[in-house]
């Protein structure tokens, strides 16, 4: 055996060694779901809560370097690095809520990031009003599954067109050769808030109002 192929292996072994080594020390990112000071909590944890799916199937998104579509059954969206790529929920109609003033975030996506510090930066919003962040890590282009996890506490939200719609917007744009990221079909994502008023509420209250008009009414007589 020469000593150019001898040299040749050991360089190879060297690099295998590398990729492996930064692969294990990867592995997946947890990333904790942090509040936005703009929209900052000023209500106790709603309730009920009410849980929803986004990031799920057929959830419309956009990368503004390899186009737009819906996220498949079991798949994933189209990889996203530029800000403003998005991926975003259908209006939620049967929540029952009259306001929203929590979230709680159960979701999954594919990391590519590399290079050194190419984290992205990602803003929840629903219906239209950011309410947190997200940061997903440069991984060393691990390749891998992460999760985003957590509940923020927020002013009340109220409904549009008589339900919510949640959103997951890039705020930074990566470098050319820093990776990506890509949302996972599956994901989980729970709403609470103040529940719209039973008929049978807004009876008592209003037998409760009219009681004490009538109490008024024989006091200044």
């Amino acid at each position: 055996m020469t000593k150019k192929v001898v040299m040749w292996k050991a360089a190879g072994l060297v690099v295998m060694c590398l990729a492996i080594s930064g692969i294990a020390n990867a592995g997946n990112a947890n990333v904790t779901l942090t509040p936005l000071s703009i929209n900052a909590q000023i209500e106790p944890l709603g309730d009920p809560n009410v849980n929803v799916p986004f990031p799920t199937a057929g959830d419309a998104y956009c990368s503004a370097t390899n186009g737009c579509g819906t996220l498949p059954g079991g798949g994933q969206t189209a990889s996203m690095w530029t800000t403003g790529d998005f991926v975003m929920s259908s209006v939620f109609t049967t929540t029952g809520l009259s306001s929203v003033t929590d979230l709680t975030a159960d979701w999954t996506f594919f990391d590519i990031l590399g290079g050194g510090n190419n984290n992205e930066t990602w803003y929840v919003y629903v219906n239209g009003t950011p309410v947190a962040a997200a940061v997903l890590p440069d991984c060393n282009y691990c390749g891998t599954t992460g999760t985003v996890s957590g509940t923020v506490n927020f002013a009340d939200i109220a409904p549009v067109g008589g339900g919510y719609q949640v959103s997951l917007v890039l705020q930074n744009t990566i470098v050319p050769g820093g990776g990506s990221v890509a949302w996972l079909d599956g994901g989980i994502t729970g709403l609470s808030g103040n529940a719209v008023p039973e008929p049978s509420s807004l009876m008592l209250m209003g037998s409760a109002i009219v009681g004490l008009a009538l109490a008024l009414h024989r006091r200044l007589l």
